[in-house]
């Protein structure tokens, strides 16, 4: 499958008839909150040779026939989705191609909306472990990518379809689970605190503790500031990841140790070589020697153009005119 970058949300699947036995399901959405999560009746799956598109749809299935496990589609093409609702159910398949016990209800969708502009690609499934399964009752994310469409049985005009995951009722467990993204960002924080912001060998700056913010949306967990070392962000990246509710990270921080090549290769580009360039704290310090003013004043405006320079020591002196 294609990795797929863009913003992402949720369609959140309620039931079209009787009461919802999962607390809190589908979650509130306010008005202008972000992500523009919705709440659907159905989700259409269309197969692209990208990945499975995604739609919402406020209707719901009763047009269909619910196949074994609640899911009801003709043969899966671009022009004939598969229709999931709050019916449908998956099994978990094992390595070894046996259905293991227990299986899940889908509660939603997780998508991500392809490059910002174009369509949305299914990423994850929110389900929940059936009464009686002995798996975890509480929401959790399984990857699209696990999904495994069985056997059609054709009925002329639409088709049934057995669904499962490919995964065992271990690796199940340790799937993230699903939490509101306050509660998520209040975890990130902690978790931060904990394993960066407090060590001072991993900070720079007046205020360490603004060096690094997060960002949450939809679970996806979005790192800014600034840190000395890439190893920073590495540390970071691998506790996030093990935080209650993260579903993935997304590193936006400036490494300094980058800073000295950024203002290097700027240079470059520009025709100035011969100048050494030191970065300390994010300021830049530049020594050298250039034939005139010009190219003097020009190299320090090149540096500060630089994200995350903080100044510039400009001690490149003019050399001096040969004489014959």
């Amino acid at each position: 499958m294609q990795v797929i970058s863009g913003p992402v949300r949720y369609f959140y699947l309620r039931r079209t008839r009787g009461h919802d036995e999962i607390e809190h399901w589908p979650p509130a959405i306010k008005p202008l909150e972000v992500p523009e999560s919705k709440v659907c009746g159905s989700v259409r799956l269309y197969t692209t040779n990208v990945g499975w598109r995604a739609e919402c749809g406020d209707e719901p299935a009763s047009a269909e026939t619910p196949g074994p496990n609640g899911a009801s589609s003709t043969t899966p093409t671009i022009e004939t989705p598969l229709l999931l609702t709050r019916e449908t159910t998956l099994g978990l398949l094992q390595p070894d191609g046996k259905l293991a016990r227990g299986e899940v209800a889908l509660l939603g969708v997780r998508v991500v909306n392809a490059d910002a502009k174009g369509p949305e690609y299914a990423m994850h499934f929110v389900v929940v472990g059936m009464p009686g399964s002995g798996l975890n009752r509480r929401p959790t994310l399984v990857p699209v990518e696990s999904l495994v469409v069985g056997e059609y049985v054709d009925n002329g005009t639409w088709a049934e379809a057995q669904l499962e995951l490919r995964m065992s009722p271990g690796e199940y467990s340790n799937q993230p689970v699903f939490l509101p993204d306050p509660v998520i960002l209040r975890n990130v924080n902690a978790t931060l605190d904990r394993t960066v912001q407090a060590n001072p060998r991993f900070t720079y700056g007046e205020n360490p503790q603004r060096d690094i913010t997060a960002e949450v949306g939809a679970g996806r967990v979005t790192l800014f500031g600034a840190a000395a070392m890439r190893a920073v962000g590495e540390r970071a990246r691998a506790a996030l990841l093990q935080t209650p509710g993260v579903v993935e990270v997304s590193d936006r921080i400036l490494y300094l140790e980058d800073l000295k090549e950024m203002v290097e290769d700027a240079l470059e580009a520009k025709g100035l070589n011969d100048i050494v360039v030191l970065v300390e704290h994010a300021l830049v310090v530049l020594n050298g020697e250039v034939s005139s003013s010009k190219l003097r004043w020009q190299a320090e405006d090149i540096a500060k153009a630089i994200p995350g320079v903080r100044g510039v020591v400009n001690n490149i002196v003019v050399a001096e005119p040969t004489t014959a």
